[in-house]
C-alpha cells in the first residue's frame, strides 16, 4: 500500500465525518434545537477542550480496563477456538456450552457482580472478557478449520513437534481470521466497559456519563461519546498495525 493510498483511506472518512458535523451544526442552529436536547458539535467539541484533563484522566482508566478485559477474552477465545477446531470431543462438549453462555444477557450480570465483587476492577474486566470472548473464539475456530490439510502432511514429513507445527503452520494460517475477531472485540470492549462503568464504577468515562446525566449536562455526555469513539478508533488502528506486522501481505 503506497503513501497516497494510505492518505486516501484516512482522508475520505475524515471528510465525510467533517461534512456530517457541518450539517449537524447547521441543523441545530436553523431549527433552534435546545442545547440540553441536542448540542451543536461546536459546543461539545469545545467542552472536550475545556474538560481535557478530566476526560484524559477518566479516559485512561477506561482504556486500561478495555485492554485488560480484551486480553481476558481474547486469549481464552483463541485457545478454546483451537481446541474446538482440532478435537471433535471439544467441539461436541464445549461448543454447545459456550453458545448457551453467549446467549445469556451478560450486561444484566453487572448488578450481580457488584454484589459479589463490589466496585473493584475485577468484575468489569471479567464481564468485558465474557463479552469479547465469543467473536474471537468463533473466528479462531474458522481460521484453524480452514488450514490446508497438506500443511500437516508437510509438518509430519519434517518431524516437526506439536509446538513447532502450531507456531509455524497453524497459528500463521489462522491469523487472518483471528485478527478479524480481535478487531471486532476491541471495539465491542470499548462499549462494554463504558456501560459497565455506568452501572458500577467510581471513575472512568461511564462514571462521567452518569454524573452528566444527573446534572442534565448533555454536552459532557456527547464529549464522552466522542472520546470513547476516539479510543475505539485508536485501539482498532493499533490492532490493524499489529496485524500488518504479524500477517505480512503480498505486494498489491
Amino acid at each position: 500500500m503506497n503513501f497516497n493510498t494510505s492518505i486516501s483511506r484516512i482522508g475520505e472518512p475524515a471528510l465525510w465525518f467533517l461534512g456530517l458535523l457541518l450539517v449537524w451544526e447547521a441543523a441545530v442552529r436553523v431549527f433552534a434545537v435546545p442545547s440540553f436536547i441536542l448540542p451543536a458539535p461546536s459546543v461539545f467539541l469545545l467542552r472536550i477542550v475545556e474538560s481535557a484533563p478530566q476526560l484524559a484522566y477518566h479516559g485512561m482508566i477506561t482504556t486500561k480496563l478495555i485492554i485488560y478485559g480484551f486480553v481476558a477474552g481474547a486469549v481464552p477465545g483463541i485457545g478454546l477456538g483451537y481446541l474446538i477446531a482440532r478435537f471433535r470431543i471439544c467441539k461436541e462438549l464445549l461448543y454447545p456450552i459456550v453458545v448457551f453462555i453467549q446467549g445469556l444477557p451478560k450486561i444484566t450480570l453487572a448488578p450481580l457482580m457488584l454484589v459479589w465483587f463490589g466496585f473493584a476492577d475485577f468484575p468489569k474486566i471479567l464481564l468485558t472478557g465474557l463479552i469479547t470472548f465469543f467473536p474471537v473464539m468463533v473466528d479462531s475456530v474458522a481460521g484453524f478449520q480452514a488450514i490446508d490439510p497438506r500443511k500437516y502432511y508437510l509438518s509430519k514429513s519434517t518431524g516437526a513437534s506439536w509446538l513447532q507445527t502450531f507456531l509455524k503452520i497453524e497459528l500463521p494460517s489462522a491469523a487472518p481470521n483471528i485478527f478479524s475477531g480481535l478487531r471486532i472485540s476491541i471495539v465491542v470492549a470499548v462499549t462494554v466497559v463504558i456501560v459497565v462503568e455506568w452501572l458500577n464504577s467510581k471513575d472512568g468515562l461511564g462514571y462521567l456519563v452518569l454524573r452528566a446525566m444527573d446534572s442534565n449536562d448533555t454536552s459532557m455526555i456527547f464529549a464522552v461519546l466522542v472520546v470513547g469513539s476516539m479510543i475505539g478508533v485508536i485501539l482498532n488502528g493499533l490492532m490493524q498495525a499489529i496485524e500488518r506486522h504479524m500477517v505480512p501481505r503480498g505486494p498489491n
